[in-house]
């Protein structure tokens, strides 16, 4: 009797393992597997390397190596600097406000062509303390670019996270939700060890 026993743990414990990584195999091919994105922004695919992409912030060239180790919150615009542009600027604004002791971990960018930094509301840069400008010089490099990744850079509103070095790693677009973009941030911030 006390062989059978033996037998029966035995056997349990091999097929225990098999049994559960066939079950959660079929789990996850049937739907019921943990959702594949866990962030609320979208993953840019390939990244972008913002050092490749013909910028310039402060009148010259935007040489990321040379820059500050921060992270970036970029919000592109090919015209007039409209009110859901605004309302996206606000929002980085707000939201970076919130990181509280690491707000100063990430700088805040708006990017737009040399007629559209003219064209952008003269409240602009008083109303916004702390934000910088980029200035766009080769528009059709940066659009391929980004439609490589199958993005449309300038849909409207949108804001995009560049990593310290300089990868715009993530992006967000039409009605951006302020508490789940704050809670990405967070979790990029816990993560990451640089910027």
């Amino acid at each position: 009797m006390s062989q059978n026993r033996g037998f029966y743990i035995a056997l349990t414990i091999f097929m225990t393992p098999i049994l559960v990584i066939t079950l959660s195999t079929a789990w996850y091919y049937l739907g019921f597997g943990p959702k594949a994105k866990v962030n609320y922004g979208d993953l840019l695919e390939p990244s972008l390397y913002l050092g490749e992409l013909d910028l310039e912030l402060d009148y010259q060239y935007l040489d990321i190596d040379s820059m500050e180790r921060k992270w970036m919150l970029i919000t592109f615009i090919k015209d007039k600097c409209d009110e859901a542009c605004l309302e996206t600027i606000y929002i980085a604004r707000q939201v970076n406000i919130l990181l509280a002791r690491e707000q100063g971990r990430f700088k805040r960018y708006v990017a737009s062509t040399a007629s559209g930094l003219n064209l952008v509301q003269p409240g602009l840069v008083s109303n916004y303390e702390d934000l910088n400008f980029i200035t766009i010089k080769d528009l059709d490099l940066l659009e391929n670019k980004f439609r490589e990744s199958q993005v449309d850079l300038f849909e409207s509103p949108n804001i995009f996270v560049a990593d310290p070095l300089g990868n715009v790693i993530l992006y967000y677009s039409g009605n951006i939700d302020g508490k789940k973009l704050l809670a990405d941030l967070k979790k990029l911030l816990r993560a990451s060890k640089i910027g």
